[in-house]
């Protein structure tokens, strides 16, 4: 019968049978009698057409057939065996958890945080990937996902954790050097770009001065794809950064940039908390998700 499969609970049988050379012995491992043994090595020499076992008066024998069948079924349920095992420890271990999440989140707020995070939830462990733009769960092995993305109804099995709201940051010794009084005087500064987003500082000037980009004659510095990197940047004394605010709150707090006139500018993004409909009743994943909630929007 070709591309069908032998019943299962015969080759099981014919594995212990074969391994242990006795229908008696088979039977006591296998928690069955010994008729029921004898009975699904038959079916399974039915189905296969030739014989398995050499039964004799000095005891039980395998025939050549018996002895090419038996590594290959040995192997075969051992991967069952194993696949099986390992898929059970995951569902009950559900506190080990994989997290794919974008650098700059996970760089200048989650990692700072865990202490935190062990103190409210000691029994999970998070894996952390680190992966940006769209995400799909098919082409990944993560159990969650955190992507910061356009502010959407659209986005599949996600929730939004909170609106992407940005502010331009900049070292303190430059605020001395030329201070910042109004916000047009952002504009005699170096901006540090952003370059998957290019458009982010035309945005924001154009909110928090009123100037149409045409109006505007700003001065560029170096160009950064991830927060961290931008932060770091005007750290560093590069120009002015404009990063999350909840990503610049440590540095901000530290006083190691500051925030120019407390401006602030909602950019039409959102970070999502993204869960595959499988893992979505998970404990750890529910208390996962309501920590991140409560921190970050102080609930």
């Amino acid at each position: 019968m070709p591309g069908s499969l032998p019943p299962l609970n015969a080759l099981r049988t014919f594995e212990v049978a074969a391994r242990r050379l006795s229908f008696s012995r088979a039977a006591r491992e296998l928690c069955v009698t010994q008729g029921a043994v004898s009975k699904q090595i038959q079916l399974l020499e039915q189905y296969l057409e030739q014989p398995l076992f050499d039964r004799s008066p000095s005891g039980l024998v395998l025939t050549e057939a018996g002895r090419q069948y038996l590594p290959a079924i040995s192997q075969a349920i051992e991967k069952i065996q194993s696949a099986t095992a390992q898929l059970q420890q995951r569902a009950h271990e559900s506190s080990s958890l994989t997290l794919n999440l974008t650098p700059s989140f996970s760089n200048l707020w989650l990692i700072p945080r865990l202490d935190a995070l062990r103190e409210a939830i000691p029994e999970l462990k998070l894996a952390m990937l680190s992966g940006d733009g769209e995400f799909n769960f098919r082409d990944s092995e993560a159990d969650m996902a955190i992507r910061c993305l356009p502010l959407s109804l659209s986005h599949e099995h996600s929730v939004l954790l909170r609106e992407e709201e940005l502010v331009a940051v900049i070292h303190p010794d430059l605020l001395r050097e030329m201070p910042i009084e109004k916000p047009i005087d952002l504009l005699q500064h170096p901006l540090l770009q952003h370059t998957t987003r290019p458009q982010l500082w035309r945005q924001f000037l154009n909110e928090v001065t009123g100037l149409e980009p045409r109006e505007m004659q700003p001065r560029y510095n170096h160009g950064f794809e991830h927060f961290y990197m931008s932060l770091e940047a005007a750290r560093q004394r590069q120009g002015i950064a404009l990063v999350p605010d909840f990503m610049a709150s440590d540095a901000l707090a530290a006083g190691e940039v500051i925030n120019p006139l407390g401006i602030s500018y909602h950019s039409g993004y959102g970070f999502y908390f993204l869960v595959p409909p499988y893992r979505s009743r998970t404990p750890g994943v529910q208390q996962f998700h309501g920590w991140l909630s409560q921190q970050l929007n102080g609930e």
